[in-house]
């Protein structure tokens, strides 16, 4: 199971309403008809990573709240980093993501 899905799945049986795309362009596309509360955002994703998108996911879904979750830590001190609501390593618990979807989320 890759860990998008596993995310997903612990999410939904916390009772999150979740939605899931696997590109970055796929995710442009939903954003145009979505308004999701939060955005999990891996930064090496297929065909149009998160690295290349994030001003483009703020231009259309301001109201967005953003975490990079992703494996990639020598960007934790980058001004990706520092340009979304929270960064966390993969390596991080899942309660530790949890607890800031939960933040975000209020």
């Amino acid at each position: 199971m890759e860990i998008c899905d596993l995310v997903s799945e612990i999410l939904r049986g916390i009772g999150y309403d979740i939605d899931q795309v696997h590109t970055g362009y796929e995710l442009l596309a939903y954003l145009e008809k979505n308004t999701p509360r939060v955005i999990i955002l891996d930064l090496m994703m297929p065909e149009k990573d998160g690295l290349s998108i994030i001003s483009s996911i703020k231009e259309i879904s301001p109201y967005s709240r953003i975490i990079i979750y992703t494996g990639y830590h020598e960007f934790e001190k980058s001004i990706y980093a520092r340009s979304v609501d929270r960064f966390l390593v993969k390596g991080a618990t899942i309660d530790k993501l949890i607890d800031v979807v939960e933040e975000l989320s209020r």
